[in-house]
C-alpha cells in the first residue's frame, strides 16, 4: 500500500503535469524532417536489465540521426540534495532541463515511470515519447514496443523512429 506522503507526491505530480501539459498542447503532424530536431533526451530505465539494450539503442540512434546531439538522463543518478522533500527533482534540475531546449524525449522506461515520465514533460520539448501502452499525461507519442518473454527490444522503437522523423 502506498504511504500517504507517495500518494500525495503522486497527486502533485499530476497537477503540476497537467498544468504543464495544457500549455504544450499542439496538434503534431507526422512524418516530420529530422533535421528540425537538433537536441535529443533519452531518460535511461530504470531496470538495470535493461541497460545494455538502451545502450545499444541510443548508439543506434546516434548512427541513424548523426546530426541529433543525443543526451542521457538517469533518474536513478539523482541525489538526495537534487530531490526535494516529496522525492521531485528541485526546480534548479528542471530549470536546468528546460533551459537546455531539448526537442525531443524519449523515455526508455518498460513500465511507465511517473518520475521519469514526470521529467520528460517538464523539459517542455514539443515531442515525448513513452514506452506502452496506454496514453499519459507526460507524453504526446506512446510507443508499443515488441516483447520476448518480458524483455524490451529498442530496435523495433528505432523503426518507428524512422517513420516519424524522416531523414533527406
Amino acid at each position: 500500500m502506498n504511504s500517504l506522503r507517495e500518494r500525495f507526491t503522486e497527486y502533485l505530480m499530476r497537477v503540476k503535469a497537467k498544468n504543464v501539459a495544457r500549455r504544450l498542447t499542439h496538434a503534431i503532424n507526422f512524418p516530420i524532417q529530422a533535421a528540425s530536431i537538433t537536441k535529443v533526451l533519452v531518460i535511461l530505465p530504470r531496470n538495470l536489465e535493461l541497460l545494455d539494450r538502451a545502450s545499444n539503442f541510443v548508439q543506434s540512434l546516434r548512427k541513424t540521426y548523426p546530426d541529433w546531439r543525443v543526451e542521457l538522463f538517469d533518474v536513478d543518478k539523482l541525489s538526495k540534495s537534487d530531490l526535494n522533500s516529496m522525492n521531485l527533482p528541485r526546480p534548479e534540475i528542471l530549470n536546468k532541463l528546460r533551459r537546455a531546449e531539448y526537442h525531443f524525449v524519449v523515455d526508455l522506461n518498460d513500465d511507465s515511470d511517473d518520475l521519469s515520465g514526470y521529467i520528460s514533460l517538464m523539459t517542455e520539448a514539443p515531442y515525448r515519447l513513452q514506452l506502452g501502452a496506454g496514453s499519459s499525461v507526460y507524453s504526446n507519442i506512446v510507443y508499443q514496443p515488441q516483447e520476448d518473454v518480458n524483455k524490451i527490444y529498442y530496435d523495433s522503437l528505432l523503426g518507428y523512429l524512422r517513420k516519424l522523423f524522416v531523414r533527406n
